[in-house]
């Protein structure tokens, strides 16, 4: 803890990452040698993803698997006359920009469509003028939705301090283990205001919660995580955010 410069009348009700109850809780599963903090450590008292490796936490969703799809245009009377997809990609949950550039020429246009997330077909829908070589066929990359959390890091006096003068610490240093709650009553702060009953969402970013209405949008940025707020707080302030330990 840091060194002590304020005095409080009261003791606090808890702090981010405590359990708030002793309702059944639940863990993430893991194989031997548990889950462990990647690279950077991983902040308690926020959510957090197991890695592609199966092993490895972060307060970030792994990469994404996607693949970008690609294909070649062919010229005729200099223009554009077709367009052949080579590669169909993977993990397009919309239809992507397709963009034609070089080639000498101006005005081309073109449609991809889609199924099950592939590129299966590309329409020239303007075969523009002035080519006098096959332009480069450009697919914008796929923009994969971030899954859920896979659980939230419980406070476990597991963090340590590391740095020199450092008076307290939040984060488990790369390599240690790491306790992931996927059920059950924690404290943690919150981005915004909360009320009982919200949806608890997690920043892709660090794993920072806020909470938003039941049926609204989730916030650029976040993602919902399948916990709902238990007991509320105004901005800033402690919630207990739960979810059944089934």
């Amino acid at each position: 803890m840091p060194f002590p410069n304020t005095v409080n009348y009261n003791w606090p009700v808890s702090f981010p990452g405590a359990w708030a109850s002793e309702n059944p809780r639940r863990s993430v599963l893991a194989w031997a040698n548990g889950l462990r903090a990647g690279a950077g450590g991983v902040a308690v008292a926020a959510f957090a993803w197991v890695q592609a490796d199966g092993a490895s936490v972060l307060n970030t969703p792994p990469s994404d698997a996607t693949a970008t799809a690609t294909a070649d245009a062919s010229v005729a009377a200099g223009a554009v006359s077709a367009i052949a997809v080579t590669s169909g990609g993977a993990g397009y949950e919309s239809v992507p920009t397709v963009t034609l550039s070089g080639g000498g020429g101006s005005g081309a246009q073109a449609t991809a469509t889609i199924s099950n997330g592939v590129v299966t077909g590309i329409t020239v829908t303007a075969p523009g003028t002035g080519y006098t070589t096959a332009p480069t066929v450009t697919i914008a990359a796929p923009v994969a939705t971030p899954a859920a959390p896979d659980g939230f890091v419980v406070r476990e006096q597991q963090g340590l301090m590391t740095q020199y003068l450092q008076e307290a610490t939040m984060t488990i240093p790369q390599g240690f283990m790491v306790t992931l709650a996927d059920g059950g009553d924690v404290f943690c702060a919150c981005a915004g205001d909360a009320a009982r009953g919200d949806v608890v969402c997690a920043s892709t970013t660090d794993g920072t919660i806020t909470a938003t209405a039941p049926g609204a949008d989730v916030p650029e940025g976040y993602v919902a995580t399948g916990w709902r707020v238990a007991l509320p707080a105004t901005t800033g302030g402690l919630i207990a955010i739960t979810k059944a330990a089934s």
